[in-house]
């Protein structure tokens, strides 16, 4: 086709090239002392969506009525090594069905997050309740696994998988 780049032409070249300085810059800019990490969430609400959130200005997905974890988003920065009083803000926007409806408030919550390994952290889960409540977990696991830093109760709807509990007590669960 007249006009469009080879795959090995300077264009495509630069392309690359381009997107691999940026991939760099994103990595460098956590620096020694963090580690980059996905923000994803969990919307324990029935009957209500979370139209858009962000934890310290790093967007999350949208979520539905009880959903979670369908897609994360990038990038928050975290310490490397965590500390007791961590807080990080947190911001989000509930969803209307109503098309005529007013721009939702926007709602902010300064919240702690609970210690985490400094080994291998995992991603940022923002969790959000009634009352405007909502909790934020560092880890590297899924709501449903058994080593997920949550009670049962914090969990719901969600609960712990009993198979990956099996596994557990076998000693055959992946780390």
């Amino acid at each position: 086709m007249i006009g469009s780049p080879r795959p090995d032409s300077l264009a495509s070249r630069l392309s690359r090239i381009l997107l691999c300085a940026l991939i760099a810059a994103t990595i460098a800019a956590c620096g020694d002392d963090t580690v980059p990490a996905s923000i994803g969430g969990y919307n324990h609400f029935q009957n209500r969506s979370i139209l858009s959130f962000s934890v310290d200005n790093s967007g999350g997905p949208n979520l539905g009525p009880e959903s979670g974890e369908a897609g994360s988003m990038c990038c928050a920065a975290l310490p490397r090594r965590s500390h007791p009083g961590m807080k990080v803000r947190v911001t989000w926007t509930y969803g209307s069905s109503d098309r005529n409806a007013a721009e939702p408030p926007i709602h902010e919550a300064l919240v702690e997050i609970p210690e985490y390994p400094s080994k291998r952290p995992g991603n940022v889960h923002v969790h959000f309740y009634r009352n405007h409540q909502v909790k934020v977990v560092v880890a590297r696991y899924g709501i449903e696994h058994p080593r997920y830093p949550m009670s049962a109760q914090d969990k719901l709807p969600w609960e712990t998988s009993q198979q990956l509990i099996e596994y557990e007590k076998q000693g055959t669960l992946p780390d």
